[in-house]
């Protein structure tokens, strides 16, 4: 199967982290074509692919007003993969960022399952396999259209379709003000992807920004999620991240959709509810994934708790900063 598979890999160089990226996609794919798709300048020395692109990196722009702000790379990300994409020459393509390790290759197992879809939201010739981190649940995050844009499988017609957008321009930016009086981007990253691509094939109306949330609008987001995506998370993704995505001492996972809550999505809406009430009783206790989340966050309250009594003695506005750094610092270190 590995001799059908292209895999692109795209972004910054790690000498570190891409040397043991593409090290892993040697030995978990031996006979895939490996085309790594990054900038003009970086160094690719000793490192292990078939074919490399260096890309001139396009204008980014910075998510918030926030001095502290970072940039917001859907550009970068657009730019790397569609190039990647068109370089490929195999039936399917593995999308992987170059600062991720494959550790399997029994995701490609789950490609051929789950092929019931709802005609009327179909947009793709095969789903694609995408990770559960970051795809949000619409209904827990009030975002909606928000694939996760971390690794993609599937037919390389059907990446190559969902990557070929416009840019993000100037003008979405600064767009409308959150509740704090910043003012941030039209749309987050993985939104803007998958936005710009319902639009680009006619599908209308969407959300005009990343504040844009009803019931209409959840539900179409979980109908697009159960008939053209397979949601796994990193185990059954095969995926190592880097070491940041370990610290889970935010709410960057718990408003994610787990693989389960896809499959009872795909059951809802692509299979009609072809499910007994003992079976959804079953598929919901096999959520060990929500589960080690609300005992993550469960240990989150109580830590956050326990730096602010540490701190209670650094009382007086003069101390806010550094009562905020130690209290961060103790929620890291904690953290697992």
């Amino acid at each position: 199967m590995d001799s059908k598979i292209s895999v692109v890999v795209q972004g910054q160089i790690d000498k570190n982290l891409t040397n043991l990226c593409l090290a892993s996609l040697r030995k978990y794919l031996p006979k895939a074509e490996i085309i790594l798709s990054t900038w003009n300048g970086s160094d690719v020395s000793r490192l292990d692919y078939d074919h490399v692109l260096f890309n001139e990196e396009p204008e980014s722009f910075f998510y918030s007003s926030k001095k502290d702000s970072k940039l917001n790379n859907i550009n970068k990300q657009i730019v790397s993969t569609l190039y990647g994409i068109k370089k490929s020459k195999r039936k399917y393509v593995l999308k992987l960022r170059s600062d991720f390790l494959l550790n399997g290759n029994t995701f490609i197992d789950f490609f051929w399952r789950f092929e019931r879809q709802d005609l009327d939201f179909l947009l793709f010739k095969h789903k694609i396999i995408a990770c559960s981190y970051f795809c949000r649940d619409p209904q827990r995050s009030n975002l909606a259209f928000h694939p996760s844009d971390i690794a993609f499988f599937g037919l390389r017609e059907d990446l190559l379709n969902l990557f070929d957008v416009p840019l993000m321009d100037k003008r979405e930016e600064y767009y409308l003000k959150n509740n704090k009086g910043e003012w941030i981007n039209r749309y987050l990253p993985e939104q803007y992807l998958f936005v710009n691509f319902l639009r680009k094939i006619g599908k209308q109306p969407l959300i005009i920004d990343q504040s844009d949330i009803d019931k209409n609008f959840i539900e179409q987001t979980e109908r697009f999620f159960a008939s053209n995506f397979i949601i796994l998370n990193w185990k059954l993704f095969n995926l190592s991240p880097p070491k940041k995505f370990n610290n889970c001492y935010k709410n960057d996972y718990f408003s994610c959709i787990t693989f389960v809550e896809w499959k009872k999505l795909y059951i809802k809406y692509a299979c009609n509810n072809c499910l007994n009430l003992m079976d959804y009783c079953i598929l919901i206790i096999q959520d060990t994934q929500r589960l080690n989340l609300k005992i993550k966050y469960s240990y989150l309250f109580f830590l956050k708790i326990f730096a602010k009594l540490i701190t209670i003695p650094l009382f007086g506005k003069n101390n806010k900063k550094l009562r905020k750094i130690i209290r961060d610092k103790i929620i890291l270190f904690c953290s697992f």
